[in-house]
């Protein structure tokens, strides 16, 4: 070592590091998970604000109802296919003819597994409708001599229309709840929900009941399905094999099968008419659901209305095609426009031996209606509401479907007077479909 590096050998030293404080360390630790649990509290807290707000600031959908086609579609086979049909007959042998006959005459055997397929079929297809019922169950509370509190409650079928985006809508009657301080609806995997009346027409009985959206778990919406409503038009309806499904024998989940008898008859009612599916489905008088086909469409609702007082324990209903527009307007919170009267239509024969002019035929005139305010009267033919031409009764409910309360418009009538129909107008004011003005 030379004499200048031991001239500084006093300043030289080894540094240590300082020992790790254990304590310190852990007492880190658990404050950077801290911070994390309760930033991700906030995180999550703020994620859900988000959602749920944004949920609740989804537009509602306005339910729309698609029109049916006038007349059924034929089916039409073009000369080619007829031809080369002719020409496939022809190219037959007679040796093969004897053995066609033979297997057309031949009998069929069915067993009784055959039977319990057909069963197991039929049952399918119910259980499928079924999907599409809820419960709906009506609440009232009361109070008795003694000032106790009791619950009176009461229940009817009804059926799944439509997702507006926030509510799902049910079709039932509003006897069940007419007076009831509280309503649940219960779907078919047995969930039960709160639900609230949002328009009745009163003619019907027939009245809309919106369920919150999110009061429904996703696992129901997977377990429930919106009804397909068919068409119930056709001259061919009678003789079509159906289900009742809902309440038809007056208890929850039942389901009872047969024939529709009839379209044909006619409810004349206020403002409309309403055509009647009839069975012979054999149920209570107190029966509620729906009438399916086996394709799984609702061809009627079922209704106590509808039901003749000579055969109250065979099941009826409102056939489905005069009721989608007054489901649909329900659906969208409007309520049931009035002008007040019962008519028909102006048949040919009317037409053409009595030179009754075409249109809405008033048949009478409903009391303290805007009809009878403005001197419209029975006899009259409503041939114009403002500048909507009016070829039937047809015309007339749809007129007056599309218009509101409170709507002024110019009734056109034709009055026979003198041995000739003279025209008249008047103005009216509709009104709300209310009980006063029912007859």
């Amino acid at each position: 070592m030379d004499d200048k590096d031991s001239e500084f050998q006093f300043i030289k030293e080894k540094i240590k590091d300082k020992p790790i404080n254990k304590r310190r360390v852990l007492e880190i630790g658990a404050l950077i998970v801290l911070a994390a649990v309760v930033f991700g509290a906030i995180s999550a807290s703020v994620f859900s604000a988000m959602v749920r707000d944004s949920i609740n600031t989804e537009q509602m959908r306005e339910v729309s109802i698609a029109e049916e086609d006038e007349q059924p579609q034929e089916v039409t086979v073009s000369q080619n296919t007829l031809s080369e049909t002719k020409e496939s007959d022809e190219s037959v042998s007679s040796a093969e003819a004897p053995q066609i006959i033979n297997n057309i005459t031949e009998k069929v055997s069915l067993t009784t597994e055959d039977y319990k397929d057909l069963y197991r079929s039929l049952s399918d297809a119910a259980e499928d409708a079924m999907r599409s019922m809820v419960t709906v169950t009506g609440v009232a509370s009361d109070t008795d001599w003694f000032e106790t509190t009791y619950e009176d409650t009461s229940s009817g079928a009804g059926i799944i229309l439509a997702n507006n985006g926030k509510e799902l809508l049910i079709v039932a009657s509003s006897d069940v709840t007419e007076d009831a301080d509280k309503i649940t609806l219960t779907f078919a995997d047995g969930t039960t929900v709160e639900g609230k009346v949002k328009q009745v027409d009163q003619d019907t009985g027939i009245e809309i009941i919106a369920a919150p959206m999110e009061s429904i778990s996703s696992e129901t919406l997977e377990a429930i399905k919106e009804a397909k409503l068919g068409s119930s038009r056709s001259s061919k309806l009678p003789g079509t094999p159906v289900m009742a499904v809902g309440r038809p024998l007056g208890s929850n989940g039942n389901v009872a099968y047969g024939l529709v008898t009839s379209n044909s008859r006619v409810m004349n009612m206020t403002d409309r008419n309403a055509h009647i599916i009839s069975t012979d489905i054999y149920g209570s008088k107190e029966a509620s659901g729906a009438i399916f086909n086996y394709e799984g469409q609702v061809l009627g609702i079922i209704s106590r209305k509808t039901t003749p007082k000579d055969v109250e324990n065979l099941i009826s209903g409102y056939s489905i095609s005069d009721m989608k527009d007054i489901i649909e307007s329900l659906s969208n919170d409007k309520s049931t426009t009035c002008l007040g009267i019962k008519g028909t239509n102006v048949t040919d024969a009317a037409h053409e031996e009595l030179g009754v002019p075409y249109g809405a035929y008033v048949t009478s005139v409903i009391m303290n209606s805007p009809a009878m305010s403005a001197g419209i009267q029975s006899g009259d033919v409503i041939t114009k509401i403002g500048t909507k031409e009016i070829s039937d009764f047809g015309d007339y409910t749809e007129t007056i479907m599309s218009s509101q309360p409170g709507d002024d418009a110019v009734v056109t009538v034709r009055r026979y007077a003198r041995g000739e129909y003279a025209e008249m107008s008047f103005d009216v004011t509709y009104t709300t479909l209310d009980k006063d003005l029912i007859e």
